[in-house]
């Protein structure tokens, strides 16, 4: 699973050059550790398959004011849409996994990482374009005990033996993909929704869709 979803994100990465940083791309490149990603993948189905609710969520864009006329957001200023992101975000038990597909914030790092020590839960980043510095580096990563895991992509067997992908950017299955079929759980999109292939399905879980949590 890993090898293939691997190819899948590399390939998803190339065809965004044109759009997105070769620096960004480098730097979620860095973030690949294979024993990782296995593990927390295994983590997470392991919960799913012990009918334990875990949590996704994306693009939550905190201390980002142009966000709000850019998605339509119901907020009147940054300060009220970070107060109606913590109030939902605490809703998620400390004991439950929650996933955060990518853009956390926009802003500064110190008062990002205070913000996100408010959230509550397991909390795993998939790390998306605006979670890489202009450095490539991804400085939420370097922070202790803010994430069990920052991660690029997660992978694992899902329903019917589907492949199951978490990512920020949505999946794009090459032409001569003849492999499993892929669910895919992405960001990015804001309130966008891609339509369904033969051989993906897309879930964009990112706020701006309901202006919620996404319970698996």
């Amino acid at each position: 699973m890993f090898s293939t979803a691997l190819k899948l994100f590399t390939h998803t990465l190339a065809s965004s050059e044109n759009r997105v940083s070769t620096v960004i791309n480098s730097g979620l490149m860095a973030l690949v550790d294979q024993d990782l990603i296995e593990a927390t993948s295994q983590t997470v189905s392991d919960a799913l398959d012990a009918g334990e609710r875990v949590w996704l969520t994306s693009d939550l864009h905190f201390l980002h004011t142009n966000i709000i006329k850019y998605c339509d957001r119901p907020f009147f200023d940054v300060g009220s849409m970070t107060d109606a992101l913590i109030a939902t975000l605490q809703k998620v038990p400390d004991d439950e996994l929650i996933i955060f597909v990518g853009d956390m914030a926009m802003g500064c790092h110190q008062k990002t990482v205070e913000l996100i020590r408010l959230l509550p839960g397991r909390k795993i980043l998939i790390a998306g374009n605006h979670d890489i510095a202009s450095d490539g580096e991804c400085k939420l990563a370097n922070e202790k005990n803010l994430f069990e895991v920052v991660v690029p992509f997660l992978a694992w067997q899902g329903y019917q033996r589907r492949l199951v992908v978490v990512s920020h950017y949505p999946i794009i299955v090459p032409e001569t993909y003849k492999n499993t079929p892929v669910l895919n759980y992405h960001g990015h999109l804001h309130e966008k929704t891609l339509p369904l292939q033969l051989m993906i399905k897309y879930m964009n879980v990112g706020w701006d869709i309901n202006q919620s949590l996404n319970c698996l």
